[in-house]
């Protein structure tokens, strides 16, 4: 058995020095606190005795005043009292009791006051109980002032003693007990009525409360003993005890430190090699360590799988890296070296690298610098977010804006192809009178004239071409494509192609093209579907208004900002309730409209960087605008 214990007591060498050490420190405690104890009972039966001592004092110095007050109501009985007699009586009376403020004596005949004077709504009840006892009674404490009442009455006799609680506590209770103790007189509900000494104390002193009740006034008396300081020598004891407790356990603390510093060091290695092993497992952003000369010195797993290589291949590499791309490796250099010198952006690049079985990984990377314990920077850690499905996502939205742009080119044309047909009619049944007249002129052997009509007919092909052009132009669907181009020149083709329908309704063109207007840069197809779609709805809203209403005005200017362009109608404006969704995807207000158009003209030119809006016309109608930057 005892080679057992010695077996587990040599496994645990730590054991007995810290049994015996919180022994220690349980004895010490366990001697304060039983001193403590003792002296807090002591304290507390000597705080007991003198707040019974000072009841009585109390007690004693109110029944005087009741014997005098009853002596002078006996006097009064007879009706031989005096005002000079009373008021004499009175002022002895006060003279032995200084708290007393206030005498009222009333009997069958007669009414004396001296000092306060109490309402008699205040001491009906208290004095019809005194009747009732046939002794003296006291009120209930009257607020704020502290008082209370002595009231003394029988048959057609009555005195009344105004009594002020807090005088009576700063003249009976003695200065030496006012430097030990707190004393408060409260009301059955806790409330205070007079107390002696001002300083507060907290809720570890001392107290104790006995009640005080005068008939019928529920008063009790509290004391509180204030904390005096602690003697020397105890002081100089607890401090020994502290000091020993201390250097034991420094002592202990010391030699433990030097057995247990090969463990620590241990457990940091191991908890450390945990931590960069959880780190690798878990995170899906790639993580990549680089010193300050661009050697990779850290990979983590999300890394190399973003990439195809292991860390084993990545660790020690010099660019260029085995997962740059071989046709950007001069872009990689350039991004490199932005990032080396420390000026890559805060919110970070994009970078297409390539995978190990060859296909394009896009990702967008952080860098900052690493900083190592010393505050010293020992390279740079970049974070490096796969967003190669991002990239497609947004590649397919792109794809879908355009395709729902070239429908809303189709919609127009199809809304515009019956005035379309007619105005190709036009050169063609010229070109066929002129054919008819060509061949007389042949017949007649007229070269003259045979040669001015042919040329007409050319004249007439030309010009149907040209239509046939510009309708090809605007429903062909292209990637969008910006190049310098002139904000008149594309409403003048608009014109041309909405002019036809404009006739067909009855409704009147009218255009203000500004002179000398900067070029801008921009799409100029996809800026002349947004013009066509402005003039296309501005002749919808004017073709139901009277003939003289039926206008439409372009007009171009430009500032030191923008260039801007201005489509107003006639027509019955825009009902408060539909502009806020007028520019909502597949709103609408025609009966067989998709509602698209605006929509689509707003993110052309949102992507444009410039702005669409609308304002009413004071004379009834609308006013679209659109601005772009210079």
């Amino acid at each position: 058995m005892l080679t057992t214990l010695s077996l587990r007591l040599s496994a645990h060498p730590w054991f007995l020095p810290r049994l015996a050490l919180v022994l220690f420190l349980a004895t010490v405690l366990g001697l304060f606190a039983y001193l403590r104890h003792g002296e807090r009972e002591e304290a507390r039966l000597v705080l007991i005795n003198d707040v019974l001592w000072v009841e009585q004092n109390l007690r004693f110095v109110l029944g005087q005043s009741e014997e005098r007050l009853a002596a002078l109501l006996e006097q009064s009985r007879d009706g031989s009292l005096s005002e000079a007699e009373f008021r004499s009586r009175a002022r002895l009376i006060i003279g032995a009791n200084a708290a007393i403020t206030g005498i009222q004596l009333r009997t069958k005949n007669q009414s004396f006051s001296y000092g306060q004077h109490l309402s008699a709504e205040v001491t009906r009840e208290p004095i019809a109980l005194a009747q009732g006892m046939g002794r003296p009674s006291y009120t209930l404490p009257l607020y704020p002032k502290g008082m209370i009442a002595l009231i003394l009455a029988e048959h057609d006799l009555e005195l009344v003693a105004s009594i002020a609680l807090p005088k009576l506590l700063q003249q009976q209770v003695p200065w030496w007990f006012a430097y030990k103790y707190r004393l408060e007189m409260i009301d059955a509900d806790g409330r205070e009525i007079a107390s002696k000494s001002k300083i507060e104390a907290d809720e570890t002193n001392l107290s104790y409360q006995l009640p005080f009740d005068l008939v019928s006034s529920g008063l009790l008396l509290r004391i509180t003993a204030y904390r005096h300081p602690t003697g020397l020598v105890q002081k100089l004891l607890i401090a020994s005890v502290l000091g020993l407790a201390l250097i034991v356990l420094f002592s202990w603390w010391r030699l433990r430190r030097q057995m247990q510093a090969r463990l620590l060091a241990e457990n940091a290695l191991r908890e450390e090699h945990a931590f960069r092993t959880a780190m690798e497992d878990s995170l899906s952003v790639g993580m990549r360590a680089r010193d300050m000369d661009g050697r990779i010195v850290y990979v983590n797993p999300a890394f190399c799988g973003m990439v195809g290589y292991s860390a084993e291949e990545l660790i020690g590499a010099l660019p260029p890296y085995p997962y740059w791309n071989p046709e950007d490796i001069a872009g990689h250099q350039a991004q490199n070296e932005i990032v080396l010198s420390g000026r890559a952006p805060h919110d970070g690049f994009e970078s297409m690298v390539r995978h190990r079985d060859g296909h394009l990984v896009a990702t967008r990377v952080y860098t900052t610098p690493l900083i190592d314990a010393t505050g010293k920077q020992r390279g740079w850690m970049s974070s490096v977010v796969d967003i190669t499905a991002l990239k497609a996502a947004e590649a397919r939205e792109r794809e879908q804006e355009e395709m729902l742009r070239h429908t809303g080119k189709l919609i127009t044309m199809g809304e515009m192809a019956s005035t379309l047909a007619h105005e190709l009619n036009q050169p063609l049944m010229a070109m066929s009178n002129y054919a008819s007249a060509a061949r007389q002129f042949a017949n007649q052997n007229n070269h003259e004239l045979l040669d001015s009509t042919l040329s007409k007919i050319a004249g007439q092909a030309h010009r149907a071409a040209a239509v046939v052009k510009r309708i090809r132009e605007f429903v062909q669907k292209r990637t969008p494509h910006c190049e310098p181009c002139d904000i008149n020149h594309i409403a003048s083709n608009a014109f041309e192609l909405i002019d036809a329908s404009a006739r067909s309704q009855g409704v009147r063109l009218h255009f203000n093209l500004g002179a000398a207007l900067p070029q801008i840069h921009a799409d100029e197809v996809l800026l002349g579907q947004v013009v066509l779609n402005l003039l296309r709805n501005a002749l919808d809203a004017s073709s139901e208004q009277p003939q003289s209403r039926r206008d439409v005005w372009l007009a171009t200017y430009c500032d030191d900002t923008a260039v801007y362009l201005s489509v107003c109608d006639r027509g019955s404006g825009i009902a408060p309730e539909v502009a806020s969704r007028l520019f909502d995807a597949f709103f609408t207000t025609k009966s067989l409209g998709m509602g698209i158009g605006l929509n689509i003209c707003r993110s052309i030119l949102e992507q444009h960087r410039g702005k669409l809006w609308f304002e009413a016309h004071p004379q009834g109608g609308t006013y679209f605008y659109m601005s772009l930057p210079r």
